[in-house]
Parts: C-alpha cells; structure tokens; sequence
C-alpha cells in the first residue's frame, strides 16, 4: 500500500496569463453556454467581478467567479469549474468559502447561483453548504436544459458587522 502524499492546495486571483487554461476548462464544462475568450478577458481585467483559480500541486485545478453589482446587498456566484481529473476532492466547496467570504467582505447578505437541473452533483454542493432551491428556469440553458436558481442567506460573522451610513 503506497503513501498519500498531501496535496498542496492554493486559491488566487486569476490573471491574464491564466486566459489560456480559464477558455479551455470553459469549452469543457459549458459547451454552448461558455464564456468567449473576450468575456474572460473582461472578467479577470475589468469587470467589477472577483475571479479565482484554485491550483492543485502547482496546476490549475478550477475556477469560480463572483459578480458584485453596486448598491446590491447579492453577490452572484457566475460559475464554479473544476478539472474533471479533480472533481470530488473538496476544491469545489474550498471556491464556494472564498467566494461566501468575499461576499461577506463586501458586505453582502445572501449569494445567488443558477445551476443546471441534471447537475446533481453541484446541486447537492450547493444544497450541504446551506442554499436552497428558489426558483426552477425552464429552458433556461442555450441547449434548453432547465435550471435551478439558488440562494444563501449569509450569516454575519463576529468582527464582520457593517458600520451605519
């Protein structure tokens, strides 16, 4: 029986040079409904989004990205992406805390996600991390696949509280 070796683990802000590997994990998750290679570009240089990479033993291992709208007490959870070769490991739910706090950080009430009906997996991510189900899309894919809208209300931390305006 061979040794487990520790994986080393890391997330961080994604970068241009990390335009490449974001397309190509796009083309294989979403298909028809990925974001172009512009889009991205726009993601990680201009849009008031926060976008991560989660690395796995150096490799970009997956992604998520959050939206933040001024004056909105929502955060939006755009996408969480990870290497199929990955999948089931935990990066997944790593993403999702980083993007609940940064929600937090900006002062943020509750995050909002649409994910496909069939994706039973994310559902049940989603589901243990404390979101629930608030709306049904149909048709809502560009393939015409349903979709679920989800939601979490977010719990304030000690130290986190808003100051008044």
């Amino acid at each position: 029986m061979g040794i487990s070796v520790p994986t080393a683990i890391r997330i961080r802000t994604a970068t241009l040079r990390d335009l490449d590997i974001l397309h190509q994990l796009e083309i294989s998750h979403f298909g028809d409904d990925q974001f172009s290679r512009s889009q991205l570009r726009h993601l990680i240089s201009r849009a008031n989004a926060t976008f991560y990479v989660i690395e796995s033993d150096r490799a970009v291992a997956g992604s998520a990205i959050m939206v933040w709208r001024k004056k909105s007490k929502t955060g939006r959870l755009y996408s969480i992406l990870i290497v199929k070769t990955a999948q089931g490991r935990g990066l997944g739910a790593k993403l999702l805390a980083r993007c609940e706090s940064d929600a937090r950080r900006n002062t943020c009430d509750k995050v909002t996600l649409e994910v496909r009906a069939d994706n039973r997996a994310a559902i049940a991510m989603y589901v243990k991390h404390g979101y629930e189900i608030t709306d049904s899309l149909p048709g809502y894919y560009v393939d015409g696949s349903n979709g679920l809208r989800m939601a979490k209300r977010l719990k304030k931390r000690p130290g986190n509280i808003r100051s008044g305006a």
